[in-house]
């Protein structure tokens, strides 16, 4: 199957060029993750600012993507956080990425700032830079009901900013037209620097269909997904395991203070069952975990929206304190509708709300708001100012680490982040591989860069036949988690490279040994390979981010959980310990094959192709000592 076009865009020149992308690059990167990870290690500075024009934003499809692989639909995108100031990558799904492979289009890669507000116009295989004044601050759904407008055509599909990424919050996110987002490490604040507010793209139909032996292929692998134990609950409710995830103490509510919360059952994909009025799935998935829902009843009566995920309804829920599922519905819309990340958001008010029931700020600081756990007028006030850039709010909107700085008086202390990306769901003490993940990920305090989910779905037995221990099914051990870790974190690489999307390939079929993978990329994708090359490529992908963040600063001192998780106990109905993860990053490093500082060495980037980084990486190993 032919692999798209690479589109570079000049948005301060005006220009467009296009070039073949070539067949080894296709096979050392297999596109997406790996595609733009490498790209930017090739080709940025430490010099160059995350909202800088010259700063490169790259949107590269998976080499599964709109190939007929179930649940490949995926689009990378990566650019310098202005977040973090490091590696900032997000994966978004939906139907934009089968479009642009439809238009001959691989990947996009932009520099520059247009003069005025622009969007590139996709279609016939044909790209334009247009005006896009007239949807300069407007919300991604308005936005995107003018464009629809303007071209008198349905068979349009889109990526788009709202008011928070064109005000450049280091928070913003890019959404689709429906449903699905890139939502992490500030990807809308990078594309509304280049005034760019969306990417349209016309030709959502379906394209060539795939020979008999690829299809047999395809149907195999969409037969393992729906075969899998949790296949039933994924597709009629999405995530349930908000519930599960209380019961097990592993929540981060109220701030990261309890594993537990007393409202998970109201806000759980089960409770949300009764306000769907539509299943959706991304082209072609199986799976259909998406949903739209209707409120008719109460202050959010009459609002439609897309059904939240685990992330969203935690850091919507039991971060901030709130049971009502029609608030957190509004909510994480509301955060759809400005483009901001609803994780990172939800943590940053519930780490205000945090600060302000211990004293360290007074409505003095957030000009007149008292906060409290579950007041959702005062949290839908403080969304509002982050997509503005405005008020307390509009500090929040920096993300924590941000935010913590500005504010002082110790605030830093629950400022809960790795490398300035807020944590995910999971609160670390309660689950000792997404603690090491958060550590260790290129991006920052994140699971679904490993997605070491086998610390509680595994038995004993197979974690010692995978892992080499059965303590490794213990989620409150730390041993095995370095091998989980590595493992995930390379399997998790390569599906952000082909396209796929981690709730099939790790929630459901839940395998991590990418042989079903590998006989999709041979059959679908034209290219033979192994299992065993494609987690060499996921190891390449790794040490290529490694090289990158160190490039923007980051070092073994960053590889480390906020203190409060080694000093204090988690509360809950069984409560936890703390963890000390600095002996699972060193042993984590020595099997990835970095040094004691967290280097690739030599000897691996030689074995990974890698070579012409050396003299880079001893410079780094050699400055830090």
């Amino acid at each position: 199957m032919r692999i798209g076009d690479a589109l570079s865009v000049d948005l301060t020149a005006g220009s467009l060029r296009r070039a073949p992308i070539p067949d080894r690059t296709v096979a050392f990167t297999l596109l997406g993750r790996g595609f733009n990870s490498l790209a930017l290690l090739g080709d940025s500075s430490a010099e160059v600012a995350p909202l800088d024009p010259a700063s490169i934003l790259l949107f590269t499809l998976g080499l599964l993507t709109g190939t007929g692989a179930p649940s490949a639909a995926r689009i990378q995108v990566s650019a310098r956080s202005p977040l973090t100031g490091l590696m900032g990558t997000s994966s978004v799904g939906g139907s934009v990425g089968p479009a642009l492979r439809r238009n001959g289009i691989q990947s996009i890669r932009l520099i520059g700032r247009a003069p005025n507000p622009s969007y590139l116009y996709v279609a016939g295989g044909e790209v334009e830079i247009r005006d896009a004044g007239h949807l300069w601050g407007l919300t991604t759904e308005e936005a995107a009901r003018q464009v629809f407008s303007d071209n008198d055509d349905t068979d349009l599909v889109m990526l788009l900013i709202g008011p928070a990424g064109e005000q450049q919050q280091p928070i913003a996110c890019i959404t689709t037209h429906r449903g699905h987002a890139a939502g992490r490490t500030g990807m809308g604040a990078v594309m509304g620097a280049k005034n760019l507010k969306a990417i349209v793209v016309a030709g959502q139909k379906r394209g060539e269909g795939l020979d008999p032996e690829a299809r047999d292929v395809a149907r195999r692998y969409a037969q393992k997904i729906m075969a899998a134990p949790g296949y039933d609950a994924w597709a009629e409710y999405g995530n349930t395991t908000v519930k599960w995830a209380s019961d097990e103490g592993l929540l981060g509510s109220y701030n990261y203070s309890r594993g537990d919360f007393a409202g998970a059952e109201l806000i759980d994909g089960v409770a949300m069952a009764p306000y769907v009025v539509r299943h959706r799935s991304c082209r072609p998935c199986p799976v259909h975990c998406k949903a739209e829902v209707r409120v008719s009843e109460g202050p959010h009566a009459g609002l439609t929206a897309e059904r939240p995920e685990f992330e969203p309804l935690i850091s919507w829920g039991p971060k901030v304190g709130l049971a009502d599922p029609e608030s957190v519905i509004h909510l994480c819309h509301l955060c759809d509708l400005l483009g901001i990340d609803s994780v990172s958001a939800g943590n940053a008010v519930a780490f205000a709300v945090d600060l302000y029931e211990r004293g360290l700020i007074t409505s003095v600081d957030t000009d007149g708001l008292e906060l409290r756990w579950g007041d959702v007028a005062t949290m839908e006030t403080l969304v509002r100012q982050m997509g503005a850039r405005e008020g307390f709010g509009g500090v929040l909107g920096l993300g924590v680490k941000q935010a913590a700085g500005i504010i002082g008086r110790g605030a830093e202390r629950y400022a809960y982040h790795v490398k300035g990306l807020e944590l995910s769901a999971y609160d670390p003490r309660a689950a000792h591989a997404a603690a090491l993940s958060y550590a260790v990920s290129s991006r920052g305090g994140d699971f679904t860069s490993a997605y070491p989910r086998h610390e509680k779905s595994m038995t004993p037995q197979d974690a010692e036949a995978f892992y080499g221990d059965r303590r490794a099914a213990d989620c409150r051990s730390p041993i095995g988690k370095a091998a989980m870790v590595k493992r995930g974190s390379c399997v998790c690489a390569v599906l952000d490279s082909l396209g796929i999307c981690k709730v099939a390939a790790l929630s459901l079929v839940d395998k991590y040994d990418l042989y079903d993978e590998a006989e999709l990329v041979t059959h679908l994708a034209g290219h033979a390979v192994t299992p065993e090359g494609l987690l060499m490529i996921g190891e390449r992908i790794l040490a290529a981010e490694r090289l990158l963040n160190a490039r923007y600063g980051a070092g073994p001192e960053d590889d480390r959980l906020p203190a409060v998780f080694l000093d204090e106990h988690l509360g809950g109905t069984e409560p936890g310990g703390t963890v000390d993860v600095q002996p699972m990053v060193a042993e984590f490093y020595a099997l990835t094959h970095w040094s004691s500082r967290g280097v690739p060495t030599p000897e691996l980037l030689r074995g990974l192709g890698l070579g012409d980084w050396i003299a880079e990486s001893e410079g780094r190993e050699s400055c830090r000592r």
